[in-house]
């Protein structure tokens, strides 16, 4: 996947005359299930909302589909068991900073980075995570967009569905990689900007000191967020779309 320098696309240009949405729409009272192919992503892509709903009392879950440890591949410093443990450390401070006091249940389906398809495919993931939801109380499901340019955000996307569909919840995507670039827009785009909770999401964000610094400096095409873009996703309302509605 190619990642710009600068954050410039045509959903971004669409987002600026979308219709705002409020978190009582996107996550009504109960339970919300978000499928994140990375640690990260539920961060850049939801992280203001995902605080929303933590503050609105909402109860919360993600399933994981992969550890991330493909962003540094040829690291020696950190071997792939140590990209995984730092990821996942990373993700339980991101959470902390999002959501404070709330406990955010993670089911992690520890798919190779790269490999989210599996999930997607794997009835008996999709039956786990199928009975683990409905004992959620699971009432909307979010997930990255299906137009996002990398395999395992598809992925994610497609299980989202898939699970939405028979749990006869909602389904919101938020696009990452997608919102830059040409490609074609979808409908039903929705804005979500609390300013608010902006501070908590630039927290988040900082500590994925694996993305968003040098921290992993001895793989020269290992993974480090443009400091343009790392400012977009900070500042940016976050953009949703509407996939399916509540039955």
């Amino acid at each position: 996947m190619s990642v710009p320098d600068l954050p410039e696309g045509a959903l971004l240009d669409a987002a600026r005359d979308a219709a705002p949405v409020g978190i009582a729409t996107l996550a009504p009272p109960g339970g919300l299930l978000i499928v994140a192919p990375h640690p990260d992503d539920e961060t850049l892509g939801c992280g203001m909302a995902l605080a929303a709903a933590a503050e609105a009392g909402r109860r919360i879950a993600i399933l994981l589909l992969t550890d991330g440890e493909a962003s540094h591949p040829a690291s020696r410093l950190f071997p792939e068991d140590a990209r995984r443990a730092l990821r996942r450390r990373e993700l339980s401070r991101a959470l902390a900073a999002l959501a404070p006091g709330h406990r955010v249940r993670l089911w992690a389906a520890h798919c190779p980075d790269g490999e989210g398809a599996r999930a997607a495919e794997d009835k008996e993931l999709i039956a786990t995570a199928l009975g683990a939801a409905r004992g959620h109380g699971t009432r909307a499901v979010w997930s990255t967009w299906g137009g996002d340019p990398h395999c395992d955000h598809e992925a994610a996307a497609r299980l989202a569905a898939r699970l939405a569909e028979q749990l006869g919840a909602a389904h919101w995507s938020f696009p990452v990689w997608g919102r830059f670039g040409a490609r074609p827009v979808p409908r039903h785009i929705r804005r979500f900007s609390k300013r608010r909770f902006a501070p908590a999401k630039r927290a988040a964000m900082a500590a994925y000191a694996s993305q968003m610094t040098d921290l992993i400096d001895d793989d020269p095409d290992g993974f480090l967020m443009p400091s343009a873009l790392a400012a977009h996703f900070q500042t940016h309302p976050e953009i949703f779309i509407h996939e399916r509605a509540r039955q």
